[in-house]
């Protein structure tokens, strides 16, 4: 799946995804309350990785607005994107993420992984912060079985 964040404003950017099938969907969002959550969810599910998390419901048709997404891998995903996000604001270091993963996930806790996310959280930031209005911060989504 191709997944474009469209940067429209300071306030406001356009997410389309182009599923594998051919589909597209898109919505235009606020920024405040979605941009950095998206991103903390692709941090997360990407590094897990999750299959069926947020992005890979969605990869496999499920709207992006999230509506009734249920599931353990759904529900695992949430409850570290969540946390992520904040660190996204208040400052992401591998450290931080450790100690987020120990709380809420312990089975998965390990340095490496914290290292991981949190890169992955900081390079996604710093590249939507340099991707001009009207330009699209650009990412593929692997498919289920390169994620297996």
């Amino acid at each position: 799946m191709h997944i474009r964040f469209q940067k429209l404003s300071d306030r406001r950017h356009r997410l389309e995804v182009t599923r594998c099938d051919g589909s597209v969907e898109a919505a235009e969002l606020d920024s405040r309350s979605f941009l950095r959550h998206d991103l903390a969810h692709l941090a997360v599910e990407l590094e897990v990785p999750f299959v069926r998390g947020f992005w890979g419901s969605v990869a496999g048709g499920a709207s992006v607005g999230g509506v009734a997404l249920t599931g353990a891998d759904v529900m695992a995903a949430e409850a570290l994107a969540g946390p992520v996000q904040t660190l996204l604001r208040t400052g992401v270091t591998p450290e931080r993420v450790l100690a987020l993963l120990e709380r809420v996930a312990p089975e998965r806790a390990s340095a490496e992984l914290a290292e991981r996310i949190a890169e992955r959280a900081r390079r996604l930031l710093g590249q939507w912060r340099a991707t001009p209005y009207g330009a699209a911060l650009e990412l593929d989504w692997p498919e289920p079985e390169a994620r297996a």
